[in-house]
């Protein structure tokens, strides 16, 4: 069969009509869950741009192919999923962003239209680590959240346009495909036209989980990361933070309506009851719980996902509580398309949601994450097993936290002091997958190298490149954007 993979970028997994969110607007993500499967405990393998869509695209952690934080793009090595369906006669095309390398081969035959590495969004500053200096511009994108254009909108906007017209132009193709359809969105700036938003404003929203600081939890790595994001001195206040649930809120409708037109276009091109479609993000978004932005964290918030399956072999209406993550998504590409895994591919980590989902829930099945990028002094790594979620810091300050979410899916109580037991089981079984201080010395080291060759944390403050050429251009040639969806006249395209 065919494989149509659309993500998003950014998704906080709980802001979907089917989750239960009382002012979210996603009439075609709900349809897609009624008739598929949907894994609710779907989990990013690391909470951050770039190493998330490399491992998407691979099938491995970050960490095994040194891509780590966003100073480190996706080069074409090791293959792809795309790599392997296309060696199999398989065609395959994206559609939007990827950040990968701009010049690398990642495995398509096409690109339309290519986002690849902009410079500026890489956040090389990571490198640092420990040594960041703080920065507000985060905390600035979250008090400029307001209604309106960006040019994320109007990329998106091309992105499905193009999708849909690739999907009803070929309707009689007699050879198998795969196509990944990316959207920008909801990645900040929180920034929506006004037709997406709440009609009701910004004060019919609920406050964010913890978000009055006297709730805050008070664990180091989290306080660090809301000093460096400078969130804590002073507090958002009650209006900013509903103004910017208000925009998010329109923002996720947005993709929604962008979902909806390349699947009425598959629907109109005859080939849906022979496609497997597949949504989900690379991570989501804290939207202000426990006075946090943004991602970086492993709470459900920032390191949970959406997923979604709908297609030959999955079930309608279905919910799948195995636990599941993104490099889950090669071997199902590749199941889906009837190809085969190479000899190379022996050791992924992940498993086809295809097998998955019909099996009964797998309580011993172990999804794992880690965080080696900027807001973090140390490497940060999750293990999720059951209903446990375990996190681990290497810093000997800084304690574990350990949830129970089949008590607790908030993450308001941890149980890491009251329950050593089950704590030291999951940091011995995180211990079956990773070394967690080999690899945390092999990044930092590596980090350290590239701090140095850029002239160290001064000459990088305000850099918007890394040495080398690590990040690679971002380009839509502009011409046939502005033929195609008119782009704004502002808009500052490198040469």
């Amino acid at each position: 069969m065919n494989v149509l993979l659309i993500t998003s970028d950014e998704h906080n997994k709980f802001i979907v009509g089917h989750q239960g969110a009382p002012r979210a607007v996603t009439p075609n993500l709900d349809r897609l869950a009624e008739e598929g499967t949907r894994f609710d405990s779907a989990y990013t393998n690391n909470p951050i741009c770039m190493p998330a869509r490399a491992t998407l695209a691979t099938g491995r952690y970050g960490s095994a192919i040194d891509c780590f934080d966003n100073g480190t793009a996706y080069d074409g090595v090791p293959a792809s999923f795309g790599h392997r369906l296309r060696d199999q006669d398989i065609d395959t095309v994206t559609f939007g962003k990827l950040h990968f390398m701009a010049d690398a081969d990642s495995g398509f035959d096409m690109r339309l239209p290519l986002q690849a590495k902009r410079a500026y969004f890489g956040a090389i500053m990571g490198w640092a680590r420990g040594n960041t200096p703080p920065s507000n511009a985060l905390r600035t994108n979250v008090e400029a959240a307001r209604p309106g254009e960006f040019e994320y909108t109007t990329y998106d906007r091309y992105t499905a346009q193009t999708a849909a017209a690739w999907l009803r132009e070929n309707e009689r193709r007699s050879t198998p495909w795969a196509a990944h359809v990316s959207f920008a969105y909801p990645h900040y700036p929180f920034r929506v036209p006004e037709r997406y938003l709440d009609p009701e404003g910004p004060e019919s929203f609920d406050l964010p989980l913890g978000w009055d600081p006297d709730n805050w939890v008070d664990h180091p790595a989290l306080n660090f990361r809301r000093w460096s994001q400078r969130f804590d001195d002073p507090p958002l206040d009650a209006a900013t933070l509903r103004r910017q649930q208000w925009i998010y809120h329109g923002m996720v409708t947005f993709v929604d309506e962008l979902v909806g037109q390349v699947l009425q276009a598959l629907d109109e091109s005859s080939q849906a009851e022979d496609t497997l479609v597949i949504y989900t993000t690379d991570h989501g978004d804290m939207l202000g719980e426990q006075g946090m932005f943004m991602k970086g964290v492993f709470y459900e918030g920032s390191g949970g996902v959406p997923m979604i399956v709908r297609g030959p072999g999955m079930k309608a209406g279905a919910i799948c509580d195995t636990p599941v993550s993104l490099v889950d998504i090669f071997p199902t590409m590749i199941d889906a398309a009837g190809a085969e895994l190479d000899d190379a591919d022996a050791d992924l980590p992940g498993r086809s949601l295809l097998d998955i989902a019909p099996e009964p829930r797998d309580d011993e099945r172990l999804v794992f994450a880690e965080y080696h990028a900027i807001g973090a002094t140390e490497a940060n790594y999750m293990l999720r097993q059951g209903t446990l979620k375990y996190t681990e810091y290497l810093n000997d300050e800084t304690p574990p936290q350990l949830f129970d979410l089949g008590d607790d899916p908030r993450e308001t109580n941890d149980l890491f002091a009251e329950r050593p037991q089950e704590a030291a089981h999951m940091a011995a079984a995180l211990r079956t997958i990773i070394e967690p201080e080999e690899v945390n010395d092999h990044i930092l080291r590596l980090q350290g190298q590239w701090l140095e060759e850029a002239g160290g944390v001064a000459a990088i403050a305000n850099a918007r490149t890394g040495p080398k050429g690590k990040l690679g251009g971002y380009t839509v040639p502009p011409d046939e954007v502005m033929a195609i969806v008119g782009w704004p006249d502002d808009i500052d395209w490198p040469s």
